[in-house]
């Protein structure tokens, strides 16, 4: 009898010891699965997070590639202008009077000169003392040879500007083929870093424009501006050996912040850009949610840890644990449900089955008022055909999954821009269960893009269209005349009188005034088909879509009634304004838009030279 009643507490404690054992193995394996989750969603999160800079870079990289390489072709066409000119008028050539009047665009350059076989400055845009470059790179290598090509210097201090300048040149090669001197223009390389500006790279961000000899033309990191500085070592410079675009993440330099950088090496010129963001202001928001989650996750740890210990101490409060750690881990699984990207799950007919939060937080829809809605209601009325077409698609298994960006419409009307990815969920025997959609938010990156696209075609001073935009309209309605012949359009240029005079008595912010006021008056004065555009410094032009010359001269000597009745107003003076108009047609005849452009740039001299506020009509026109 004693020995049976020796057995019930020698049994109890075996139980109790594989009780306790039961519970430090499920314990430790919860910990272990809540730990390895953490891991495993904090490594995704940050390839995401790193991932999505690095595509955010690459995207402003190529904007900044296109930037510098408009910008050099631009001025690389007023260095063979200026070449052609002097080789035709040779040493009375008047450069100024070209970028006073807008010929050549003033705008990117400091001083545009003419350096002839000695090194002596002969011609320049701006008064200028004696001067010899006969020891500069540029004029060496030009001396030499090499060919017919843009040459970029490196970064020098400006002779006569005194001032950082990127120094960019081509030969001037005499009827012989011998050396006759150079056209050389100075840039201020801070203009290559103010895309910084436009750019949402942070405070630490780094743009940066190096030669292929190793030479940083401009590097600004935050806002540390640097010039000629010798990269040939850096890891810039070794990436791109290996290929010429990529991104990487740079070591830390001298202020110890490491930097996710993507970089473009230009097609036509031998230069390397490079944009990139201060890693940890990439992941600021993302270190905070891992501590944060950590903290979380630590402070479970200890729950757990404790609330296994008590069920060690007493198996009385069994199922109380039980109920806690249930609690416990439906909290855990709602955590593991949460995703950074919408997700859904829908019905045949497109009805939604299941929503996350993340999604309900993109439409602004509460999750019961999305239960039971169709896709199809919160999608753009344009959007909704292509979404049926993806649909059938998929039931007929041409594809697995589809994607498409693609607009919803959230509460309260305004849209959103998604990247929706679409995959057929099928059971064992291939019968259509649901759809499963996949939906990542890109309304910024849009925005971005949208933003790149107007700054690309827009005169920042008077928000008209640039000559680049205004060039592609023109050739766009040429080419409807040449389709159409029965069609009519007619070319204005315009010029206003004696802008000079106005930047030199009243100075440049009155001159800027000036342009801005008749930017307005040519914007309200045209119809909706019609176009406009600044084509650079006080020059102007206008599209009349449907006008025949004389219409199109009748509009003219309207507008240009309209601008001198209607003076600019300047810290409370009136600046009376003028302008010279000349007028063309636009003809199916015609080789191109730019030989109507031409008629009219022929006819607006006439006006200047007849005394200009006056309207002339270049009668030369191809049959339109």
């Amino acid at each position: 009898m004693a020995g049976t009643l020796s057995a019930v507490p020698e049994r109890g404690l075996r139980r109790f010891a594989d009780v306790n054992m039961a519970i430090g193995l499920f314990s430790v394996l919860l910990l272990g699965s809540l730990w390895f989750y953490m891991a495993t969603k904090h490594e995704s999160g940050y390839r995401e997070t790193v991932g999505a800079a690095f595509r955010q870079n690459s995207n402003l990289a190529v904007a900044y590639d296109e930037h510098i390489a408009r910008t050099l072709k631009g001025l690389d066409s007023a260095l063979l202008f200026v070449r052609h000119e002097y080789r035709r008028v040779g040493r009375g050539l008047d450069i100024a009077r070209y970028v006073d009047d807008g010929v050549v665009d003033g705008q990117l350059f400091s001083i545009l000169s003419v350096v002839d076989e000695h090194g002596d400055i002969v011609l320049s845009s701006r008064h200028f003392e004696p001067t010899n470059y006969a020891d500069r790179e540029f004029f060496r290598v030009h001396r030499r040879g090499g060919g017919d090509v843009l040459y970029i210097n490196r970064p020098v201090l400006g002779r006569v500007s005194g001032t950082w300048q990127v120094p960019m040149s081509r030969r001037i090669s005499k009827a012989d083929g011998s050396f006759g001197g150079v056209i050389v223009l100075s840039v201020d390389p801070g203009y290559f870093a103010r895309f910084y500006q436009k750019s949402d790279i942070g405070a630490l961000g780094l743009v940066t424009l190096v030669g292929h000899d190793g030479i940083a033309r401009v590097r600004r990191v935050g806002n540390t501006l640097d010039f000629d500085v010798d990269m040939s070592g850096s890891s810039l410079l070794r990436q791109r050996a290996q290929q010429e675009h990529g991104e990487f993440i740079s070591p830390g330099g001298s202020d110890g912040a490491r930097h996710l950088v993507s970089y473009r090496t230009l097609r036509e010129y031998p230069l390397i850009v490079a944009v990139g963001t201060a890693e940890q202001e990439v992941l600021r928001e993302f270190m905070r949610n891992r501590n944060r989650d950590y903290a979380m996750a630590l402070l479970v740890t200890l729950v757990i840890g404790a609330f296994a210990a008590m069920l060690m101490v007493t198996l009385a409060r069994q199922r109380r644990a039980r109920e806690a750690l249930a609690n416990s881990e439906t909290r855990f699984r709602g955590t593991f449900e949460q995703a950074a990207i919408g997700m859904a799950h829908t019905s045949m007919d497109r009805r939604f089955l299941q929503v996350n939060q993340r999604l309900c937080d993109m439409l602004g829809y509460a999750r019961g008022e999305l239960m039971g809605r169709t896709a199809t209601d919160f999608t753009h009325p344009e959007d909704r055909d292509s979404g049926i077409r993806d649909r059938q698609r998929l039931l007929s298994g041409e594809v697995d999954s589809v994607s498409a960006e693609k607009r919803y419409v959230r509460k309260g009307g305004s849209l959103l821009w998604v990247n929706r990815t679409v995959s057929l969920v099928r059971d064992a025997e291939g019968r259509p269960l649901y759809f499963l959609r996949i939906v990542e938010d890109i309304t910024e990156r849009r925005r971005l893009e949208n933003e790149l696209r107007e700054l690309a075609t827009t005169d920042m001073l008077t928000g008209l269209p640039n000559r680049r935009a205004f060039i592609t309209r023109l050739e766009e309605e040429h080419a409807r005349i040449r389709r159409f012949p029965q069609q009519r359009a007619a070319v204005l240029m315009l010029d206003i009188d004696r802008f000079k005079q106005v930047n030199d008595t009243r100075g440049h912010p009155a001159g800027d005034v000036v342009l801005r006021h008749v930017a307005e008056l040519i914007r309200k004065g045209i119809r909706e088909v019609d176009a406009c555009g600044r084509l650079g410094g006080e020059e102007f032009a206008v599209m009349l879509t449907g006008a025949v010359p004389a219409a199109a001269v009748e509009f003219a000597e309207r507008l240009r009634r309209g601008i001198a009745a209607s003076a600019a107003m300047h810290e409370g003076c009136t600046i009376g304004v003028t302008v010279s108009i000349g007028v063309s047609a636009l003809g199916k005849d015609d080789g191109s838009a730019d030989a109507a452009l031409q008629r009219a740039d022929r006819a607006l001299y006439r006006a200047k030279e007849s005394g200009r506020d006056r309207v002339e009509l270049d009668a030369g026109t191809a049959a339109a």
